[in-house]
């Protein structure tokens, strides 16, 4: 997480709300006056539950993958006399940073951990890895930019694939890292599925890094970054890297918004 005072209103400090709309869950994160926190999840139906008691904030910014659960949030808004917040919907709203060929079809998520990176790199560029609903393993700029990437699916969308594909399979249990193989369907599903996914994005991002250079580090986020840090040596953890973008976009270090 970011070390970022709250930010700036007229070179006033001025309590913050950043808000990721994601596919399966809704991240939010609070900055008071002072830069102290308060920060959670909800499901997109709980969005006024998990917010209706945090103090007013001066400035929000709302990334957002899933459209369909914009109306929650902006009813919440409407109701609480908000500020109009900094919407990111797509990278073409961070088209300067975003150097793929298609910004308005590249998620706003990717953008935004872009523009974190840039504010934290140390002149090193990076391998950021998204574990979520899908997967994406892009290639970073020292700056900030997103150059490119891979996409593929994320861990539960690989489980939620097999069983709709052969659906007399039983749930994926637990594996054994010790075990040079299952014994059960249960634990041997779980092991393909923990193997197939940690070998693929280890090759996507060995792919990625030979053409970033030798300079360059492994950042993983996400909700399944857990899995990844425990099986991939040397990477970075960057738990929430998309709130982390948006509390860079209301630093005031962009012109985009």
């Amino acid at each position: 997480m970011f070390a970022l005072s709250s930010g700036r209103l007229g070179g006033c400090r001025v309590a913050t709300l950043v808000i990721d709309i994601g596919n399966t869950l809704l991240s939010w994160r609070f900055r008071d006056r002072s830069g102290d926190l308060r920060f959670g999840t909800a499901s997109h139906r709980a969005i006024s539950d998990a917010l209706d008691d945090l103090p007013e904030a001066q400035t929000i910014a709302i990334s957002s993958v899933q459209p369909a659960h914009e109306s929650e949030l902006e009813n919440w808004l409407a109701h609480s006399g908000c500020s109009e917040p900094i919407w990111i919907r797509s990278g073409a709203d961070l088209a300067s940073n975003v150097l793929t060929d298609e910004p308005q079809n590249t998620g706003a998520d990717r953008a935004l951990c872009a523009l974190a990176w840039g504010a934290v790199s140390e002149g090193h560029p990076a391998v950021i890895i998204d574990a979520g609903s899908a997967v994406t393993v892009d290639a970073v700029s020292a700056d900030g930019q997103l150059l490119g990437g891979w996409i593929a699916p994320g861990l539960h969308s690989l489980a939620n694939g097999l069983q709709q594909a052969v659906p007399s399979l039983p749930d994926a249990g637990e594996a054994s890292d010790e075990d040079a193989w299952g014994k059960d369907s249960s634990c041997s599903i779980r092991g393909g599925i923990d193997t197939l996914f940690i070998g693929g994005v280890e090759a996507l991002r060995d792919r990625v890094l030979e053409g970033l250079g030798a300079d360059a580090v492994t950042v993983v986020t996400g909700g399944d970054s857990q899995l990844l840090v425990a099986s991939v040596p040397g990477v970075i953890h960057k738990p929430q890297l998309v709130l982390d973008g948006l509390e860079v976009l209301l630093s005031g270090n962009r012109e985009d918004a």
